[in-house]
């Protein structure tokens, strides 16, 4: 995984993003209705003053807005810009490059059994945790 994000990272650099940023990008884009700042703190494993920071700058760049949450007038969710849709776009498409060339030499059963063994070792860890 470690591998993955460093060579995503890489080809990500001359988009002006840092790995954290695309990140959050990532996880904010698959929420339709947004994340509160202590949700995408918990999704990215980053304080919550750190997370604030990155949101700030953020949005100073039009890469995400922050919106009231219906009901709660003490809490925001951070929501993807039309901007940072479009920006994302280009964030999938290299990362579907890297898969195909990470993966693209597998054969069908070679990748249904690289699934099965990476989501039975994602439950075993969930399991030693809990």
């Amino acid at each position: 995984a470690k591998s993955w994000r460093e060579e995503l990272d890489r080809r990500l650099r001359p988009l002006g993003l840092t790995r954290i940023q695309w990140l959050a990008l990532l996880m904010v884009s698959r929420a339709p209705q947004g994340l509160t700042q202590r949700e995408l703190a918990d999704a990215l494993d980053i304080g919550e003053p750190a997370t604030v920071a990155l949101v700030d700058r953020m949005e100073r760049d039009d890469l995400v807005a922050r919106v009231p949450v219906p009901g709660d007038r003490r809490r925001n969710a951070v929501r993807a810009t039309p901007a940072s849709r479009r920006l994302f776009t280009r964030i999938e498409a290299a990362a579907t490059v890297l898969r195909q060339e990470v993966l693209g030499n597998l054969t069908k059963d070679e990748l249904a059994t690289l699934h099965r063994l990476l989501t039975k070792t994602k439950q075993r860890i969930e399991a030693v945790r809990a």
